[in-house]
């Protein structure tokens, strides 16, 4: 465990986060890590890539994982029974849009999103490195906040989830230019 492990362990316990999707990390492998404060993280990676994703879940709802998928450095999905039904969470991670086209990132998002049952939810957490801006204009993904001008990487974050009966929950709520930017 590092201390950048231990100290994001801490401020979820302090946020009462129980399950958090991570990009960008540094570790290699797939397999399960304790990081602290009764948090393990699921990661996949390469050691021969930078942009690793991972998962991190509170000891609330580990006995609640039932499946994890790795299906590849910047795409993991874990699957979680509740009462109702099985929720699956991704942690998706698209290339800087210098770097590479995100299109292949969200094509695979979404061929893995349409394989999941009608009856069960998806969530999707991650950075895919896209502006949805502002403006609605008819997309029902978009609450109508956010920030900055839509660019096309944005158009098409919008595209997959409006064909996939997701919203962008940033984009739904009022908040704080500060908060909006990373």
């Amino acid at each position: 465990m590092t201390g950048c492990s231990r100290e994001l362990a801490d401020m979820l316990e302090r946020r009462r986060i129980d399950i958090c999707a991570v990009q960008e990390t540094k570790w290699s492998g797939s397999k399960p890590k304790e990081i602290g404060s009764g948090y393990k993280m699921m990661y996949h990676g390469s050691p021969r890539t930078r942009a690793r994703v991972g998962i991190i879940v509170s000891e609330k709802f580990r006995e609640a994982v039932i499946e994890v998928q790795r299906y590849d450095d910047r795409l993991m999905k874990i699957m979680i029974a509740s009462d109702s039904a099985k929720i699956h969470f991704f942690s998706a991670y698209a290339p800087h849009p210098l770097l590479l086209s995100i299109c292949s990132a969200i094509r695979a998002l979404g061929q893995e999103t349409t394989a999941v049952p009608s009856k069960d939810f998806v969530i999707v957490a991650g950075d895919l490195n896209g502006h949805v801006g502002t403006e609605k204009n008819g997309k029902c993904a978009h609450g109508g906040f956010g920030v900055g001008e839509r660019n096309a990487d944005g158009e098409r974050v919008l595209e997959y989830a409006d064909a996939h009966e997701l919203v962008i929950t940033n984009a739904w709520f009022h908040k704080r230019v500060m908060h909006l930017l990373t």
